[in-house]
């Protein structure tokens, strides 16, 4: 991956041609996205909008054929990093995550009808199948839960969208420290923590959209993005202050793929917490 940068760096020419190539393959966007935000990281906006300029060609082109997913995602993913650059803040550039991924589900629902049709359906038919099993009548619930159901579904296409952003974005940030300034976006990550008002915010939004309106559904897991990024920031930087080794980060990302229905929320209130009472200071002074 370093060498991959490395040759990015050499000049406009290698940055525009990786980034084509990678943004040719839909699975591999965010390296092409990557690249586009370690220039502009690197060299500024400008530069970095005319890689974009170029990169931009085949997501333009998957669009027209019904995916609009790299497309999107660059387009995230370089808003982004343009924020990050202004402001050198991953907190704000994490709040951010809430209205571009809002902007992609309204994409999504208006342009990407036959792909949420077809995955609503597949989750519609798993319910009643479920429901029949036990005994109940599928047909009133499944009216009602019909539009949630839909919503859903976008908010779930945003939020794997906008998880492959984040994960451009931290590897464009991570190839800036390795070629640039050694260590410095562990020191960045580690010391991600939301303010207060936001996370509850987010929360907020996260426990009541499902009242609010059925759209609103599709901003539930989008609000909860950012403070799940916030939560494994907290974790990362818990084991780096109690030199605990990399055993812990392993075991810790098995328990997240194996019980994510579990882990997920409970990170998502840990950030939360941590936004008031800030572990981590805690930690360096008993550790001090």
């Amino acid at each position: 991956m370093r060498g991959l940068a490395e040759l990015a760096m050499r000049g406009p020419k290698p940055a525009v041609v990786l980034s084509v190539i990678f943004a040719c393959v839909p699975v591999i966007f965010w390296l092409s996205a990557a690249i586009v935000s370690l220039v502009i990281l690197r060299r500024g906006i400008d530069h970095g909008l005319k890689v974009l300029a170029w990169a931009i060609l085949p997501g333009i082109a998957w669009a027209a054929t019904g995916q609009y997913s790299v497309l999107m995602g660059l387009l995230a993913t370089v808003s982004m990093a343009c924020v990050l650059r202004l402001t050198v803040s991953w907190e704000k550039t994490l709040l951010t995550l809430v209205p571009l991924g809002g902007l992609m589900a309204l994409v999504f629902s208006q342009l990407a009808t036959g792909q949420v049709d077809q995955l609503a359906a597949v989750v519609m038919k798993f319910i009643t199948s479920f429901m029949k099993q036990t005994g109940k009548s599928p047909e009133e619930l499944s009216t009602s839960l019909q539009p949630l159901v839909h919503y859903g579904v976008i908010g779930l296409m945003a939020w794997f969208n906008m998880l492959s952003c984040i994960i451009g974005l931290a590897l464009a940030r991570s190839w800036q420290s390795w070629l640039y300034n050694p260590g410095g976006f562990r020191q960045e990550f580690h010391a991600i923590r939301l303010p207060a008002i936001s996370c509850f915010i987010l929360l907020a939004i996260t426990l009541v959209s499902f009242a609010v309106s059925p759209f609103m559904v599709a901003l539930v897991p989008l609000a909860s993005l950012p403070l799940f990024v916030a939560g494994l920031s907290l974790l990362h930087g818990l084991v780096s202050i109690g030199k605990h080794g990399s055993l812990w980060l392993i075991i810790f990302y098995v328990m997240v793929l194996f019980f994510t229905q579990i882990a997920y929320p409970a990170i998502i209130l840990t950030a939360c917490f941590d936004s008031l009472f800030d572990f981590r200071k805690r930690a360096q002074s008993k550790t001090s």
